[in-house]
């Protein structure tokens, strides 16, 4: 009986190494159960449930996806979000109760399920890599209206003109060639007393009426970023070449540059593999978002937390780039707080603070009123609300429209919870903060897909980086063994 079991159990084995098993998986998925590639396992493991994430979020990117039922960009955001929490979380006593015992495999089916579909992501992923290269020597094509506002501002700043208060939206469509849907409506003018979002044929006729008329209250015209968001756009004008898609390609190459440098050898597979196959931020970046930009500012401030200044500047640039920077700011101040000291985390705010002020001081003294309204656009000016957070819920008409305080006070309320939460856990996942600080805004009025876009990638840097201890891994390992009473006492990290 006992030799008939072990033939059985051989052969068990020997039937699941074929399953979805292939040599090259070795570079992603070590086999290797030795106690000293535990932590390298269990970053591989972190780097799996970030490839769910990105596999989740590029599902959103479907053509028409919504088309099919509006509430799946909701679900998919969540799954996201929720691979993302899986990834950052801490050993869970299941995988060490696993790892135990005789004869089991550190890798499981699933990964390399995952593992698979990644690969076959990143046929999408290359193509959005050739569009963009292709794109860069092309006529400038704005998808955006912010990026449009942008590079209309770096002009307006060329010929002496104040981009606050000169922005308008006749000059716009004079300067570039813009199509209705890369507009932000407003519900005023001929939009007034409606919430569910204009058609495309809508948006056309009243702005066509608008621009003849003169007027165009329907669209929002304002600059409505901080000052370094087309401070950065400024080459391009003095040249008056005004495709500005080139920074942000290049913002993106210089973020899987950092994760390279940044990440142990044997996870440098995975950078190149989630680097290509990031859909959505390959989506963000060929859209010309400024999230590409202010997201490479934060991972270095991130990654150099251990020198203050430099990890103080980066933050301050970031802050000066765009609004959802700011709300990095808690979750940065708890991170010095607990890792450097109250004395530490002050100078950094100083620092972060005065820089990001000193770039956008010259626009608050040249006209104080255009420039607070500008940079206060997104919360103060009318528009419709739109996402794929909970307000897709009303605007797929499965739940009505909630006064905008409501989603107010919920974006505060989740706001609190996650501070909080991050206070708790900043000490051993100070990366956290990546998917933590972006996620009250799945609760706001306006809910985009590209401001959740940038955060797996940089959640697996941060997580993979050699400046987090490889200790950590071994003591939260240590500690799960811990809770289910199998640690040994001759076992020493």
């Amino acid at each position: 009986m006992v030799q008939r079991s072990v033939v059985e159990q051989t052969t068990h084995l020997k039937n699941n190494k074929h399953l979805f098993q292939y040599r090259w998986m070795q570079y992603f998925l070590s086999d290797d159960t030795s106690y000293a590639q535990r932590p390298v396992i269990e970053l591989q493991r972190r780097a799996t449930w970030i490839a769910v994430a990105i596999l989740f979020q590029a599902s959103n990117e479907i053509p028409h996806i919504a088309d099919v039922n509006a509430l799946i960009p909701f679900f998919l955001l969540l799954g996201s979000f929720w691979a993302l929490w899986m990834a950052l979380r801490p050993t869970p006593k299941q995988v060490v109760e696993e790892q135990e015992k005789p004869g089991s495999r550190p890798v499981h089916t699933w990964q390399r399920v995952v593992l698979i579909l990644t690969f076959l992501v990143t046929i999408a992923g290359m193509f959005q890599f050739g569009r963009g290269v292709v794109e860069c020597f092309s006529a400038p094509q704005f998808s955006n209206d912010g990026t449009s506002l942008d590079t209309n501002a770096a002009i307006l700043l060329v010929e002496g003109r104040n981009p606050y208060s000169d922005s308008n939206i006749p000059e716009l469509f004079r300067q570039f060639d813009i199509s209705p849907n890369w507009t932000t409506p407003l519900r005023q003018g001929q939009f007034a007393d409606r919430l569910d979002y204009p058609s495309m044929s809508e948006l056309r006729s009243v702005l066509n009426t608008s621009l003849k008329s003169g007027t165009v209250p329907e669209f929002e015209a304002k600059v409505s970023y901080p000052a370094l968001s087309f401070l950065t756009l400024v080459p391009f004008a003095l040249f008056q070449n005004y495709n500005v898609l080139p920074l942000y390609m290049l913002s993106y190459l210089m973020i899987v540059i950092l994760a390279w440098r940044a990440v142990k050898p044997a996870l440098r597979p995975w950078v190149v593999l989630l680097a290509i196959a990031n859909v959505p931020m390959w989506a963000s970046t060929i859209g010309g978002n400024l999230d590409i930009f202010y997201t490479l500012l934060l991972i270095v401030s991130w990654l150099k937390r251990d020198q203050r200044w430099i990890s103080a500047i980066f933050f301050g640039l970031a802050l000066a780039t765009k609004q959802i920077a700011w709300y990095f700011v808690p979750f940065y101040l708890i991170m010095a707080i607990q890792h450097y000291g109250w004395r530490d985390a002050f100078y950094r705010m100083v620092i972060a603070g005065g820089l990001g002020l000193a770039i956008n001081l010259p626009f608050i003294m040249w006209d104080y009123h255009s420039w607070f309204a500008g940079v206060m656009a997104p919360v103060a000016d009318p528009m419709f609300p739109m996402g794929v957070g909970l307000i897709s819920l009303s605007t797929s008409h499965l739940l009505p429209y909630f006064p905008t305080w409501v989603y107010t006070v919920l974006e505060l309320g989740g706001m609190v919870m996650t501070i909080a939460w991050y206070w708790r856990i900043c000490r051993s996942r100070p990366e956290a903060a990546m998917l933590l600080a972006v996620l009250p805004l799945f609760l706001a009025w306006r809910s985009l897909s590209s401001y959740f876009y940038c955060v797996a990638f940089p959640v697996f840097i941060l997580v993979s980086a050699q400046t987090k201890p490889v200790r950590q891994y071994a003591f939260d390992y240590l500690r799960a063994r811990k809770q289910t009473g199998q640690l040994r006492s001759t076992v020493q990290v």
